[in-house]
């Protein structure tokens, strides 16, 4: 007697998009209010996971101290990653500064967190992301300051 057995293949998947890709902010020194101009979409969307997954969406600089970099010779001031804040959905802003699973020490934020069903193992969201720049009691020198924001989602059991 022959017994043959099979295991199920699953073609997994996960993405994550950005739209747009890039922010620009008009500064004022000590303003609490410093918004960008427009939202990013984050687009998530998965494929086959087995039910009882939890996807979770990381936003995040790689230093917690220069998120946003000056770009002048003559400055020496940086934006730290603590005074930028990000909004999920038009919530409450909350500044990019926790320890995450990715990124700097200091220099990120749990976007979203979503535990996988057995009617989800197929899904997608999107996510909307507002930033604003949080100078209060903080001045800077006029300059142009630029850095990178990353997304990265992971998959938990």
């Amino acid at each position: 007697m022959v017994l043959t057995v099979a295991s199920p293949v699953y073609a997994q998947s996960l993405t994550v998009s950005l739209v747009p890709n890039a922010v620009t902010f008009t500064l004022s020194n000590g303003r609490s209010s410093n918004p960008g101009d427009g939202a990013v979409v984050v687009a998530t969307t998965w494929l086959l996971l087995p039910a009882g997954r939890t996807i979770s969406l990381y936003g995040y600089f790689s230093d917690g101290s220069t998120a946003l970099a000056h770009t002048s010779p003559a400055n020496t001031s940086n934006i730290p990653s603590s005074r930028v804040e990000v909004s999920v959905n038009a919530g409450a802003n909350g500044a990019l500064d926790q320890t995450v699973a990715f990124g700097g020490a200091a220099a990120g934020r749990l976007l979203f967190s979503q535990v996988v069903t057995a009617l989800t193992t197929s899904g997608g969201r999107a996510d909307s992301l507002g930033f604003n720049i949080n100078l209060a009691g903080y001045t800077l020198p006029a300059d142009t300051y630029g850095g990178t924001f990353r997304v990265r989602a992971r998959v938990t059991p």
